[in-house]
């Protein structure tokens, strides 16, 4: 059916996190006419997910750290990174985060007797670099002025279903607005800043609005997705305050057991390896990785938790070790007695949950997608990030590659003219909510921490036996159920499909009929939404 168009921009940004807000911002300030829309409220994804305290911004300590910077994220990354998108990205930390707080977002320094702790090293590096934290109140104070101000014009509760596409190049997208408007905005350019892929899973530390939907629509446009199989994986609360991040500085004073207060890492563990040193391996870095022995603490999770049948494991508290912790750590408790109600002395229910994607759409240095008109920004992209991920890099990442989509994107549009009318299928798919949830649980199964040709070969099976016949639309939420249940298949295909095509252990991607890196599989893997099948793979991040 055609759709004309309700509503016109110069410049439609598609989310409304970090990323998606410094588009629009930067957008508006080349003179272009913004809009900027949010599946939820405005504010919204990963930037404001309540989980935790905040994040952190690293960035290079001074120009001559750049490079010593950008050769760790390749170090970190495994090679898996785009050279010129990750120099682009060092290059522009530093300013871009500066610019930020010109605009009037208040940001976290360390205090000059905490500046020299461990604890702000961030997560897989090995040194002290630029610092800054980034609170959610904070953004909440300034940004609905900083936007107002712009001349942003703001659409919550706008949720995109597909790329509208015109003689070849993105014209605009179309959605369902206040879940019972079919929509069509008219764009002379959009910029996807849509989140990860955190919806693939049944359990995951990111608000319900955070899907596939926008990455499967810019692969349906013709978009290409890089290093899918790379994904940040962290232990979160099960009870009490689910969804609440565990913070890894406390693994020191930390006892993990199982439900019944017997220890439990220890008999998953290779002879000669003591349970302290993973902990202490593991009190690095928040997210799991294969890279050091850290790795045994997040594959007894998922063991014990397969082997128990349970939805997790206890953890306990050593409070005369946990008072001795640095201000960073006395930070996160005051946070999560004030915000979460919960106090160290509690018993806790952790599993391990989906954080954030490594991976995502495929842009250059200036945010420009394969698909002329398109531009993606933050987490739904894909280059500067590799196996494993600094800590305190991916919000910088939207934050830095979020003013340059939005200047891109103003650019192109110089010449562009709006088209009236677009082309929608408007479908449904019978039980699309129970089939989604369905398909997050057998994700959650068998492509998460431990991955085999088994185990997604298994998940394969299941996509393949799900009917997913397209049929007569009964509402406008009917559609946009089903649309989700569809992206989320076709997102799910594509990482399995890269998954599998990585026959080796790298990073977050663990495959334990592969649990060795190997030399001749040190290239980037591309997927397209045909299928899932491989686009392209290139060493070294360079074609």
């Amino acid at each position: 059916m055609k759709l004309r168009k309700s509503i016109e921009t110069d410049i439609l940004v598609i989310g409304s996190g970090i990323a998606g807000v410094c588009a629009a911002i930067y957008a508006a300030s080349e003179g272009r006419r913004v809009l900027l829309t949010s599946s939820a409220n405005t504010f919204s994804g990963s930037t404001f997910y309540p989980g935790t305290w905040g994040f952190g911004l690293v960035g290079p300590d001074g120009e001559e750290d750049m490079e010593e910077l950008l050769e760790t994220i390749r170090t970190v990354g495994r090679a898996m990174i785009n050279e010129r998108v990750a120099r682009a990205f060092v290059e522009g930390l530093d300013s871009s985060v500066d610019e930020l707080e010109a605009l009037g977002v208040e940001l976290m320094k360390p205090s000059e007797d905490a500046r020299g702790e461990k604890e702000y090293i961030p997560c897989f590096d090995h040194k002290h670099r630029r610092w800054r934290g980034l609170t959610k109140k904070k953004l909440l104070e300034s940004l609905p002025s900083i936007l107002e101000g712009s001349g942003v014009r703001t659409l919550p509760f706008f949720q995109m279903t597909e790329l509208a596409m015109s003689e070849g190049r993105v014209s605009g997208a179309i959605g369902v607005l206040n879940r019972k408007d079919l929509t069509y905005i008219a764009a002379k350019a959009v910029v996807l800043a849509s989140g990860g892929l955190g919806g693939l899973y049944k359990r995951r530390l990111t608000t319900d609005d955070v899907d596939a939907t926008g990455s499967a629509a810019a692969m349906r446009a013709g978009a290409k997705a890089v290093n899918l199989e790379f994904m940040q994986i962290m232990l979160g609360f099960v009870r009490p305050s689910f969804k609440t991040i565990y913070n890894e500085k406390t693994f020191f004073a930390s006892r993990f057991t199982d439900r019944n207060g017997k220890d439990f890492i220890g008999k998953y563990l290779p002879e000669g390896i003591m349970e302290q040193e993973v902990l202490d391996a593991r009190s690095l870095h928040g997210p799991f990785s294969s890279e050091t022995i850290s790795r045994y603490l997040d594959i007894a999770f998922a063991k014990e938790m397969k082997r128990e049948k349970t939805d997790g494991l206890t953890l306990r508290y050593d409070l005369e070790r946990l008072n001795s912790g640095s201000e960073f750590v006395k930070e996160y408790f005051r946070w999560l007695k004030a915000e979460k109600g919960v106090s160290a002395e509690e018993e806790i229910i952790l599993a391990p949950f989906m954080h954030a994607s490594n991976g995502g759409i495929e842009i250059d240095e200036n945010a420009e997608t394969s698909v002329p008109g398109l531009y993606a920004c933050g987490e739904c992209t894909g280059g500067m990030h590799g196996a494993d991920r600094i800590g305190g890099l991916s919000t910088a990442n939207g934050i830095v590659f979020g003013m340059k989509a939005g200047r891109s994107a103003a650019g192109y549009a110089d010449d562009k003219a709006l088209v009236e009318e677009a082309e929608i299928d408007a479908y449904g798919i019978a039980n699309s909510k129970e089939k989604l949830e369905a398909l997050r649980e057998v994700m959650y199964r068998n492509a998460f921490i431990t991955r085999s040709g088994e185990s997604l070969q298994k998940a394969r099976n299941f996509i393949g036996s799900m009917e997913l016949m397209k049929g007569r639309c009964s509402s406008s939420h009917d559609y946009l159920d089903s649309n989700r249940l569809l992206s989320s298949v076709e997102m799910a295909k594509a990482c399995i499909e890269a998954m599998d095509l990585r026959k080796e252990s790298r990073g977050s991607h663990y495959r334990e009929d592969y649990p060795e890196k190997d030399k001749s599989l040190e290239k980037m893997i591309r997927v397209k939404l045909h299928g899932g099948e491989p686009a392209a793979s290139y060493a070294g991040g360079e074609e």
